[in-house]
C-alpha cells in the first residue's frame, strides 16, 4: 500500500525517524557504550564481528603468534630478511618494530611483508619526536623537554598528529610513544630530555595532547614507561633500576599521568624493566614479568582495559636475568598482551601453548590478549589493508607543515627564568655588545640573527684570563651551545666555561642564552647574570627565537618543565611582550607558506 499524498509521505517518514532513533536509544547506544567502556580500542559492532572472525580462524599456534613483535632492520642484509619472512610465514608472529634507518627500503619491506603474512601485521616504531629517531634524512621534531615548556598543549596536540601523518606515510600503526616518566632526578640518565617535565600534571596534558593528535590519525600511542622511569639514575637498556619511592608517592608523582591517560582513553601502555619495591616486594623480578604489577595493579586496581605492551626483552634490565623464549613466557603469565622485541619467538611460543595444554594459562587469557590485538589492528585500518608508495617520500615526510610547526615551538617554548631592572628585550640598540659563545662551535644562526638588530660584535674568550677582551663593551651576551646530536648528550658546562662565567665583569648588563637542558643551570651561578633564557636545544629554530626573544622580536610566555634548584623551581618563567621589532619566521606561519599562492 503506498502513500496516496505528500502529507502521508512525510507523516510516514516522521514515524521511521521515531522508530530508528528508539531502537538506537534503547539497543545499540548501551551496547556501543558498554564496551566503549570496556576498551578503548572499541570501534563499532562491524569491528567486533571481524575481530570474531578473525580470532576463530586462527589455530591455537596462530594466536599465540600474535603476541609476538620482532624487530626488523631496513639496513640489514638479504639473511635479515629471510629471517623475518620465516617468523612471519612459519610462526604467524603479530606485528614487526622497524629500526634504523632506510625510509624508501622500509616501504619496500613492509609490502614484502605484509604481503608474506595471513593476518596483517601490527607496524610498529619508536617515535617519541617523530620518525626521525629511526629514519635518517628526515627533520626531527623537538623533545619532549622542549614540548613541556610550552603552555599551548595545542601545539603539542599538532606534533602528535603530524608524527601521525608521518606514521601513515610509512604504513606504521603503532608509536611506542609518548613517554610520560616524570623526570624528577637530574641524573636519569635514558629519560631526562624525553620527558615532559617533573610535575605529573603538565606530564598528563602534554602526554594526552599528543596523544589525541596521534589518534586523530588512526595511530596507536602507547603511554611509557609504567609505572614511571623518572625517579633513577640507572639505564634499564643495561640494569635493573630502582625505584625507591614508596606507594603513595609513587601513585602521586609517577603513576598519576598513566591514571589520568587511561582515563583519557589512551589505547596502549608499555611497561617498563624496573625494580619497585613499593608494588613487587620480590627484587627478582622486574615489572615486566610481575603479576603483582600487570594483572593486580595495572588491570585490577587501575582498571586499564587497553594493550598492555612489554618494554623491549632485549633490554639487559630482564634479559640478563631469564633467557630468550623463557623472558618471552613469563611477560605473558604476568599480563602483557603484546612481547615486543623477542629473541627467540620459537620457544617463547611453544612455553605459553603447552602452558595452555597443560590448563596452567586459560584459551580465555589468551583469547583475551589477541582479541585486544586484532581490535587494534580493525582500527588502524589493516582490516582493508593498503599498499605503500615510495615516491617523494622524504617530500612528504619533511612537509613545510612540520617545519613551520617546529619553528613556532622553538618560538614558544623560549624560557626567561632571570630578568633583573627588565633587560630584556633590549631596547637601546646604539650601544657596543659583545657576544661570547661557549661550548660547541654551531652557533651561526644565533649570532647573524642577533646581527640583525644591531652591531654585536663576536669575541671569543678561550679561557678567564682573557676577560679583558671584554672591558670596552656596554653589554655582553653569553651563549651556551652543547650538542644537539641525541637525546642524551651530557647537559653540563665545562669547568674552563664555568670559569669564564665566574669572572665576567658585573659592571656590565650581562645575558646568558642555554642551548640544552635546563638541567644545564643547575650548578651555575646565575648571580653573575642579570638575565637568563633557555631554549632546551641547540638547533637553528632554537637560535633564531633567542634572538628575537632577547631583542623583543617575540614575546615569551613559557616556563620551566622541571625543577632545577631552589631557585629554580618547575613552572618559574618570565613574561615579556615584543616591541614590533621585526622578527623572523618559516613562511607558513605569516601567511607566505605555497598553499597561500
Amino acid at each position: 500500500m503506498f502513500p496516496e499524498n505528500k502529507k502521508q509521505l512525510k507523516l510516514i517518514y516522521f514515524n521511521m525517524k521515531k522508530i530508528v532513533a528508539y531502537i538506537l536509544l534503547v539497543f545499540i547506544i548501551p551496547i556501543a557504550s558498554k564496551a566503549q567502556n570496556v576498551s578503548p580500542l572499541y570501534k563499532d559492532s562491524i569491528q567486533l564481528q571481524w575481530v570474531n572472525e578473525k580470532y576463530d580462524s586462527m589455530t591455537l599456534e596462530e594466536k599465540v603468534g600474535q603476541l609476538f613483535i620482532v624487530a626488523a632492520y631496513s639496513n640489514r642484509d638479504a639473511s635479515h630478511e629471510n629471517d623475518i619472512l620465516k617468523l612471519i610465514e612459519q610462526e604467524n608472529i603479530g606485528g614487526l618494530i622497524f629500526m634504523q634507518d632506510q625510509a624508501v627500503h622500509q616501504i619496500d619491506l613492509t609490502n614484502k611483508y605484509q604481503t608474506a603474512s595471513k593476518i596483517p601485521l601490527l607496524i610498529g616504531m619508536d617515535a617519541e619526536w617523530g620518525l626521525a629517531m629511526r629514519l635518517k634524512d628526515v627533520e626531527r621534531f623537538p623533545w619532549n623537554m622542549t614540548l613541556g615548556a610550552l603552555k599551548n598543549d595545542e601545539l603539542v596536540y599538532e606534533v602528535g598528529k603530524q608524527i601521525g601523518v608521518q606514521a601513515n606515510r610509512m604504513g606504521v600503526q603503532f608509536n611506542f610513544s609518548p613517554s610520560v616518566d616524570v623526570n624528577v632526578n637530574p641524573n636519569n640518565p635514558i629519560i631526562g630530555n624525553r620527558s615532559f617535565g617533573s610535575n605529573p600534571d603538565r606530564v598528563a596534558a602534554k602526554g594526552i595532547a599528543y596523544m589525541n593528535g596521534m589518534k586523530a590519525q588512526n595511530v596507536l600511542s602507547s603511554a611509557k614507561h609504567f609505572p614511571g622511569h623518572g625517579n633513577t639514575d640507572q639505564d634499564s637498556h643495561k640494569t635493573l633500576p630502582l625505584v625507591p619511592d614508596n606507594k603513595a608517592d609513587l601513585e602521586k608523582y609517577h603513576v598519576a599521568p598513566f591514571k589520568k591517560m587511561i582515563d583519557a582513553g589512551v589505547q596502549s601502555i608499555m611497561v617498563a624493566h624496573l625494580n619497585i619495591p613499593a608494588l613487587e616486594p620480590d627484587p627478582k623480578i622486574p615489572s615486566t614479568l610481575s603479576k603483582r604489577i600487570i594483572t593486580d595493579y595495572l588491570k585490577g586496581e587501575l582498571q586499564f582495559k587497553g594493550i598492555i605492551i612489554t618494554d623491549a626483552l632485549n633490554m639487559d634490565g630482564v634479559a640478563k636475568m631469564y633467557p630468550p623464549g623463557d623472558v618471552d613466557y613469563r611477560a605473558f603469565v604476568a599480563g602483557n598482551d603484546i612481547l615486543l622485541f623477542s629473541q627467540n619467538v620459537k620457544v617463547g611460543k611453544q612455553k605459553i601453548i603447552d602452558a595452555i595444554n597443560k590448563g596452567e594459562i586459560s584459551e580465555e587469557r589468551l583469547e583475551e590478549s589477541v582479541k585486544k590485538i586484532l581490535m587494534a589492528k580493525y582500527i588502524t585500518g589493516l582490516n582493508d589493508l593498503k599498499f605503500l608508495d615510495s615516491k617523494n617520500i622524504f617530500e612528504d615526510l619533511n612537509s613545510d607543515v612540520n617545519k613551520a610547526l617546529t619553528t613556532t615551538i622553538f618560538e614558544k617554548s623560549s624560557t626567561i627564568v632571570k630578568n633583573d631592572n627588565k633587560v630584556l628585550p633590549i631596547k637601546k640598540l646604539k650601544q657596543k655588545i659583545a657576544f661570547v659563545p661557549l661550548e660547541q662551535t654551531d652557533y651561526d644562526q644565533f649570532l647573524t640573527h642577533l646581527q640583525k638588530y644591531t652591531n654585536v660584535e663576536l669575541v671569543n674568550v678561550k679561557n678567564p684570563s682573557e676577560i679583558n677582551l671584554l672591558k670596552d663593551y656596554d653589554a655582553i651576551i653569553v651563549g651556551a651551545f652543547l650538542s644537539n646530536e641525541s637525546v642524551y648528550k651530557p647537559y653540563k658546562l665545562s669547568d674552563n666555561s664555568k670559569a669564564i662565567i665566574n669572572v665576567l665583569p658585573q659592571d656590565k648588563k650581562t645575558i646568558f642564552s642555554l642551548f640544552t637542558s635546563p638541567y644545564g643551570l643547575k650548578d651555575l651561578d646565575l648571580a653573575k647574570f642579570d638575565a637568563v633564557t633557555v631554549h632546551y636545544q641547540n638547533t637553528k629554530e632554537a637560535q633564531v627565537a633567542a634572538a628575537q626573544t632577547i631583542f623583543g622580536a617575540i614575546g615569551v610566555d613559557a616556563t620551566l618543565p622541571v625543577e632545577i634548584n631552589a631557585n629554580l623551581k618547575e613552572g618559574k618563567g618570565i613574561a615579556t611582550k615584543h616591541i614590533k621589532r621585526l622578527g623572523f619566521s618559516a613562511p607558513e606561519n605569516v601567511g607566505l607558506g605555497k598553499k597561500n599562492f
